[in-house]
């Protein structure tokens, strides 16, 4: 009981994010895990650097999702408070870069620390562990944010999947 109360499944995104989890391929403990991780289901959070929203995505992702991934037009940022808008987005961004990494705990560098970041860290062999896969990266932010996925991921798929 304590672990769901941990790891809960919010009723007022109980549709949403299966929907969005299945249009976009990404397993639904993950979608669960990072709303959780990233703004504990406060759809109108906010952090310091400017992240918006459940899935704490910057205007910057925000423009890049929709004109680059969705093939959409440039939306208004301020829809970034909408949940429904923001899941959809933050879910296809974990789409995208699943298709771009092909390894979740890589996509969880790049949700955090972008692209740039985890493409210049790929290139470095000294951030590389014996199978290739990032380790040891001076990131720490982006760091503690794969280990908080990973554990949320785990239990969400232990509790609920």
């Amino acid at each position: 009981a304590v672990e769901k109360h941990r790891y809960p499944l919010v009723q007022d995104y109980s549709e949403m994010i299966p929907e969005y989890a299945l249009a976009y391929g990404v397993p639904e403990p993950i979608l669960w895990a990072a709303v959780r991780t990233r703004s504990n289901f406060v759809s109108n959070a906010r952090s310091d650097t400017g992240k918006t929203g459940l899935m704490q995505l910057s205007e910057e992702d925000f423009s890049f999702i929709c004109t680059e991934i969705l093939r959409e037009e440039k939306q208004d940022p301020g829809l970034l408070y909408d949940p429904a808008t923001n899941l959809r987005c933050g879910a296809a961004y974990l789409s995208y870069l699943y298709q771009r990494y092909g390894v979740w705990d890589t996509v969880y560098l790049a949700f955090d620390a972008g692209t740039d970041a985890v493409d210049a860290w790929l290139a470095d062999p000294n951030y590389l562990n014996s199978v290739g896969r990032l380790s040891g990266i001076p990131d720490v932010s982006a760091s503690a944010f794969a280990k908080q996925m990973e554990k949320a991921v785990g239990s969400y798929t232990k509790l609920y999947f």
